[in-house]
């Protein structure tokens, strides 16, 4: 019954190595067949991951794959897939059991990477080699090696590599006999491969941990662990570490006298190894049989299975040394190659040396030839020098005068800008004296008139209105001083335009605050149709300025019970804001005068200086600005000005500029 039961489990696990296996062999077709249709550089990391495939498949093959990879690296110049090439190669090796063969490509390849600072790779390499030292005994140089991959897979945070080193530094204090270093550091390795939910990580660390606790006779906790590794590889895919466990299994159920479960274990290894035709398991299978039979008193079976496990090993020696073969061929290949480059080389050097000294006679030749038409040419210069030398003290004194002549006019263009720029100071001043004097008497005559006369007797009307005339003359006096200021300012180039994100309608409204007291004086309505948030982008205080004189001079130059509008026009670059009276309007001439500086007095005899247009046109030209004016006599004025929506570069501004229907040649 037993027997029957060992059968059925042995053909579902057979099953089962079939479906397993079905998918590694439909991802060697399907990157065989990419190998085929890809470019280079596809094809190259396509050909690194069959290599990796084919490590537990078929490690020859995974030998092959990587030589194919290396070369191919090398002659499209990737070094880091070289880097990889010369790793995947030593690992293929390491798996087949070539040692030497092994620790040449990983050194290799670890000074490749390091000299080309691939870090990843690098670390990836010393891990390997900390592997492989393991393996050949040498203790101190795996550990070295470990310790040193360690730093850098925690430099780059890569916990994956990090779990790999924890086990690796476990088997090294186990060699040690530092039980308690050992068993730490293979269960934090175990753990953190658990917390990564990497079932390859964690079968290796498993793997690791059952070899520490066979090798310290706990051979119940050694089939604990093997059996949760063979759960981890069984949820996954059959390979070459699988039947390892099973076997594994299979040995220490015997050491525990459960020869039935060992018996199971090792047929199910068995039935692995014909799947990978994996000599290296048979090997394994057919020792542990022997000893199997050897428990059972089954000694003639012992012997044969024996002999088989020696046949299978002799098998490996002659595969290795057939790849050593193989090898020495491909080197002493490489070596031809390399003495035929040398024969080819000097060849070259020859033809070079004979070209070379054909090169040279010529060359002598030629340069006899021409030192022979340099002298001619010397003596027929030196005829030609005496008359060419007066011809340059010529035109040096010709270039001369055009210099002098030059900066002569530049003195006198620059003295006729600086009698111009007086005379407007002179002209500005003057203005501003007499309108200043004037408003600042119109303030003091009366308030004298108030303080001194007592006979003086007014009406509630006449006192409001004589109230209104002194605030008329206050308010233009601090017009007057705060353009004029602005203008000081401005003319001394102390005022750079901070330019930023606005909000335009905030301008509007600040305006509309300052100036309505202003406005209520002479019965005038200030409103603004603008009702939504519009982004300008320009200097705050100066767009200020400039709509606080347009609403100022509307004010000025409407007669009472007018109506003074704000209104603005949103355009796909551009902004503008315009201030529409009702007023006295202008004539084209007062149009022109305005940009000159001339000025005229308001309804209320409102003085005004001439400067604040000006003002605002440097201010709007320090914006990426302008304004224009429309007016009809009579009807009223119209003072429009336009700002840019966002950041403009000056080429930016000047074309679209120039599609602007609104922009005024008077304001360029």
């Amino acid at each position: 019954m037993k027997k029957i039961t060992y059968i059925f489990v042995i053909l579902c696990f057979i099953v089962k190595i079939s479906i397993a296996n079905s998918g590694p062999q439909s991802k060697i077709d399907s990157l065989k067949n990419l190998i085929l249709n890809t470019s280079d550089r596809d094809k190259l990391e396509n050909s690194l991951e069959l290599s990796r495939v084919y490590w537990e498949l078929d490690p020859p093959q995974a030998i092959q794959r990587s030589r194919y990879a290396l070369e191919l690296a090398k002659n499209l110049d990737y070094n880091e897939e070289a880097a990889k090439a010369m790793y995947y190669l030593g690992c293929a090796y390491h798996i087949n059991n070539q040692y030497d063969f092994a620790l040449e490509n990983l050194l290799d390849a670890y000074r490749f990477s390091d000299q080309h600072k691939f870090l990843e790779v690098n670390a990836e390499i010393a891990l390997q080699l900390g592997i492989v030292y393991h393996q050949l005994g040498k203790y101190k140089k795996s550990h070295k090696f470990s310790q040193e991959a360690y730093a850098t897979f925690e430099h780059l945070n890569n916990k994956r590599g990090l779990a790999r080193c924890l086990s690796l530094m476990g088997l090294y204090y186990k060699s040690q006999n530092s039980d308690e270093f050992a068993l730490d550091y293979l269960d934090r390795g175990l753990k953190s491969a658990k917390e990564l939910n990497d079932d390859e990580l964690i079968c290796n660390a498993l793997n690791d941990l059952g070899t520490y606790y066979t090798e310290k006779g706990n051979i119940l906790e050694a089939i604990k662990v093997y059996k949760e590794a063979v759960s981890y590889h069984r949820d996954n895919s059959l390979n070459y570490n699988v039947g390892l466990f099973e076997l594994n299994l299979g040995v220490l159920y015997l050491k525990h006298d459960e020869n039935d479960k060992a018996l199971s274990h090792l047929n199910m290894g068995y039935v692995i190894a014909k799947k990978l035709k994996s000599y290296r398991l048979y090997s394994l299978y057919y020792d542990f049989l022997s000893q199997y039979y050897t428990k059972q008193k089954s000694y003639s079976e012992a012997l044969s299975t024996y002999q088989k496990a020696q046949a299978y090993k002799d098998s490996i020696i002659n595969d290795q040394q057939t790849n050593r073969i193989t090898d020495l061929e491909v080197r002493q290949e490489t070596r031809n190659q390399v003495i035929e480059n040398q024969r080819l080389a000097e060849d070259n050097q020859a033809k070079d040396i004979k070209i070379f000294r054909q090169y040279t006679i010529g060359l002598s030749l030629l340069l006899a030839l021409i030192v022979g038409f340099f002298i001619l040419f010397i003596r027929i210069r030196n005829n030609r020098k005496q008359s060419e030398i007066l011809q340059l003290e010529k035109n040096m004194a010709d270039q001369h005068a055009d210099e002098m002549f030059e900066k002569k006019e530049a003195l006198q263009r620059s003295e006729h800008a600086l009698k111009r720029a007086n005379e407007t100071k002179d002209k500005m001043f003057s203005l501003i004296a007499h309108d200043l004097r004037g408003s600042v008497g119109n303030i003091s005559n009366g308030l004298r008139m108030l303080l001194t006369e007592d006979d003086l007797v007014l009406s509630e009307e006449e006192t409001k209105e004589f109230l209104g005339s002194l605030f008329h003359s206050a308010d233009n006096s601090y017009e007057l001083l705060e353009n004029l200021l602005a203008w000081a300012r401005n003319q001394s180039h102390s005022i750079t335009p901070s330019l930023e994100m606005v909000d335009l309608e905030s301008i509007i409204l600040s305006n509309l605050e300052l100036l309505s007291e202003l406005g209520k004086i002479k019965s005038i309505k200030i409103f603004t149709s603008t009702d939504n948030k519009i982004d300008v982008f320009c200097d705050r205080n100066m767009v200020h300025t400039v709509l606080r004189n347009f609403i100022s001079n509307a004010i000025k130059f409407t007669n009472k019970n007018g109506i003074i509008e704000i209104r603005t026009e949103v355009k796909e670059h551009f902004v503008s804001v315009s201030v529409i009276d009702n007023g006295v309007g202008m004539r084209k001439d007062q149009i022109k005068n305005i940009h000159k500086g001339f000025t005229t007095d308001g309804t209320a005899n409102e003085k005004g200086t001439g400067i604040g247009l000006a003002l605002c046109r440097d201010f709007l030209s320090k914006n990426n600005g302008w304004f224009n004016v429309t007016s009809e006599v009579d009807k009223g004025s119209t003072f429009t000005f336009t700002v840019p929506r966002r950041p403009l570069s000056k080429r930016r501004f000047s074309e679209l500029v120039k599609k602007e229907d609104s922009f005024s040649l008077l304001n360029i």
